[in-house]
């Protein structure tokens, strides 16, 4: 049953196997559901809604987990699947660890920009005149810039492209629904398996967070594919790394300087009224259209500091041709192999904690501070950045063997580095490095 303890503040669950849980602070909220952090550092609850943003006591949960138990689900996925069903309650319980926080912390809300308020900006961004902006890039930065969002997002994708393999599709993909741990322990996990299944020809229940359902399921002429969760997954990244929507331009923003004229394009037939509806349901330019800059970006971060040209390349096919026609949308292997690539090729600027692609740039962007000096391992699969401060480090496994969704991230060697001696030493009872690898000891810039 349901109860409320007055004492400690706290609601008191119990499942179908009764156990006791009791409910802590909200971690994210969506559409179709809200989920709790539980007092148990690793489970959570997640309780369904109803169109009025109420428990919804009509959702079947028994048939509908049942039939995700029995997916072909990868091996050792970070999918967090139900556990148990709340016996009085809708819900149920999943496994979460300790310490994750959804991808919406990225982004600024209005707590976290109260908090901000108070704070003295750095010089950084002391010149900025937008208030608002400039707390969104202080919030950006204490939140690990674009590397850190780098890495997740790079996660994120291997678990999807491992459900694609396997022919299943997500279905609901959304910064409340993709969770990473702190600092210490980077690690992902997607939650909130209920609209899970095997890719069907023609019909099936389709869900989706507002302003990242792709056309064809804004626009109910299709289901879910994994094709519509490669576009939900790209306005994600878009979003996070750019701070811009897709699709939010000039034309949404600023739509009485586009008042049309008699080479207007009209607007396509069935399309919203509300601009913004026209946006998120794919009837206006991509805000980088290389064709027509018609519904171009206002403020956002600029594409080339946050995003390699091969992560734009993906952009534009997703937004761009992917947004009439599905099949041109790139797949979720593209999308981890690049994004872990661009968080290899990153740096942490020492003075305003943004980071950026330090091979491309002499000095931050941002603050304009020298480059700090860096240490670059390759081999011909592969290289990755280190920063020259680095003593001793794990080289990951895709530096020495093809790409892997599970296990380019697992150590195969562990070095001793010197940057002042320019050496880099297996460490101590460590197998002796190949000689297909390389250190190269890039000095500071000037």
């Amino acid at each position: 049953m349901n109860k409320w303890d007055e004492k400690q503040n706290i609601t008191q669950l119990i499942d179908e196997y009764g156990n006791q849980h009791f409910l802590a602070d909200e971690l994210a909220r969506g559409g179709q559901g809200v989920v709790f952090r539980s007092k148990d550092a690793d489970l959570a609850i997640k309780q369904p809604l109803d169109k009025l943003g109420q428990p919804d006591k009509n959702t079947d949960l028994r048939n509908r987990f049942q039939t995700i138990r029995l997916l072909p689900m990868p091996p050792r996925i970070q999918v967090s699947l139900p556990m148990a069903i709340l016996r009085d309650e809708p819900g149920y319980v999943m496994c979460l660890l300790n310490g994750m926080k959804p991808f919406s912390a990225f982004e600024l809300d209005g707590k976290t920009e109260k908090n901000l308020d108070g704070q003295s900006l750095p010089t950084w961004l002391a010149g900025i005149p937008d208030k608002k902006m400039a707390l969104t890039l202080l919030h950006y930065a204490n939140t690990g810039s674009t590397r850190r969002r780098l890495f997740a997002l790079a996660k994120c994708a291997s678990i999807l492209a491992r459900l694609h393999s396997a022919g299943l599709v997500y279905g609901d993909i959304s910064p409340n629904n993709a969770f990473i741990g702190d600092s210490e322990e980077l690690k992902v996990w997607l939650i909130d398996a209920d609209n899970m299944r095997y890719e069907k020809l023609r019909g099936g229940v389709t869900a989706y967070t507002p302003a990242y359902g792709a056309p064809e399921i804004v626009r109910n002429t299709d289901s879910a594919r994994p094709s519509s969760d490669c576009w939900a997954f790209a306005v994600m990244v878009f979003k996070l790394l750019s701070l811009n929507h897709p699709f939010i331009g000039r034309k949404v923003l600023e739509p009485e300087e586009d008042a049309g004229g008699w080479d207007s394009e009209p607007a396509e037939e069935g399309a919203p009224e509300d601009l913004d509806e026209q946006a998120y349901a794919g009837y206006l330019p991509f805000l980088d259209d290389e064709d027509d800059d018609s519904n171009e970006g206002i403020g956002g971060l600029p594409r080339n500091l946050v995003a390699t040209h091969e992560i734009q390349f993906l952009f534009q096919e997703t937004f761009n041709a992917g947004r009439s026609h599905a099949y041109r949308r790139p797949a979720m292997f593209f999308w981890a192999l690049e994004l872990t690539k661009a968080y290899d090729y990153s740096l942490d600027c020492p003075n305003c904690k943004m980071s950026y692609f330090a091979e491309t740039c002499d000095k931050c962007p941002y603050c304009s501070e020298s480059r700090p000096a860096f240490i670059r391992a390759k081999t011909p699969r592969w290289k990755q950045l280190i920063s020259a401060k680095t003593t001793e480090t794990t080289l990951p496994h895709r530096l020495f063997y093809p790409f892997s969704f599970e296990h380019n991230d697992t150590s195969e060697y562990e070095v001793v580095l010197d940057f002042s001696k320019k050496t880099a030493i297996a460490a101590r009872g460590e197998k002796a490095l190949p000689d297909t690898l390389i250190f190269e000891f890039v000095e500071a810039e000037k």
